[in-house]
């Protein structure tokens, strides 16, 4: 492994917690949910515990692409795999506790999930291109989770502490995506705004989500409208343009606590 690679991969942040030691001892009678709201939150949890799910299609598929991939950015898929299977295993037990359904139930409703990821080839045929769309991706994701702090801090203290923690993790994705664009494609860099032009695109034409994971944004309501995708975009372009590697922006709203 070169030096540039070696530092590359040290740089890479992991999180290190588990969602079942904060959420595993609530029950359900604790949840504070009005009756009037339940429905409209437990599609919420339907619908984030699938994208969250997704992951276990987005890897077994890129590494059947074959493409070549440094072993920096093999790591930044370990380390976001396990994230993300961390965060499905939270979302599975809020949902088990506001829907009154077994995490087994849950798991095979999940099982039944089938990824279609053609409307993606694009995005995901280099290593440059696939970064450029997990920072893409992991940016809108932080902006839309925050949102719902006050939301999941109103379910249960310990439901808020998981939303941050879960947003913390999605944010050092979002800088780990970005840290290996500047460190391993400064070559490449002025093809960036292009992708991220055809990311928004793609979004804002609202085209289907195909249980891949990224670019589950067909849904152009209050998280994300197309005013926040261009946000996002543009405060990547001018990230990777310059600024300090270990910058990833105005995510003040990301806190462990």
């Amino acid at each position: 492994m070169s030096d540039l690679s070696q530092t590359a991969s040290r740089k890479l942040k992991r999180a290190n917690w588990q969602a079942l030691d904060i959420l595993g001892d609530v029950g359900p009678e604790e949840l504070a949910i009005d009756p009037a709201e339940r429905e409209g939150i437990i599609a919420l949890f339907w619908n984030d515990a699938g994208t969250e799910y997704d992951a276990r299609h987005l890897r077994p598929y890129l590494e059947a692409q074959g493409m070549s991939i440094s072993a920096p950015c093999k790591l930044f898929l370990d380390y976001w795999a396990h994230d993300e299977e961390n965060h499905y295993f939270g979302l599975r037990r809020l949902l088990s506790l506001a829907a009154g359904i077994t995490e087994a139930e849950i798991d095979s409703r999940m099982a039944e999930r089938k990824p279609d990821f053609g409307p993606l080839t694009p995005f995901l045929n280099d290593e440059l291109a696939m970064l450029t769309a997990f920072a893409y991706d992991e940016r809108v994701t932080v902006q839309a989770y925050a949102m719902d702090y006050d939301l999941y801090g109103s379910i249960h203290p310990a439901a808020g502490r998981w939303v941050r923690l879960t947003n913390r993790d999605e944010a050092n994705h979002y800088r780990n995506a970005l840290m290996l664009l500047k460190l391993l494609h400064t070559d490449r860099r002025n093809e960036i705004p292009a992708i991220l032009d055809a990311l928004v695109a793609h979004d804002e034409r609202r085209e289907p989500y195909g249980q891949t994971f990224l670019l589950d944004h067909d849904d152009g309501g209050l998280y994300f409208t197309n005013a926040r995708l261009r946000k996002c975009a543009a405060i990547i372009k001018r990230q990777v343009s310059g600024g300090p590697l270990e910058t990833v922006g105005p995510l003040e709203t990301v806190s462990p606590r």
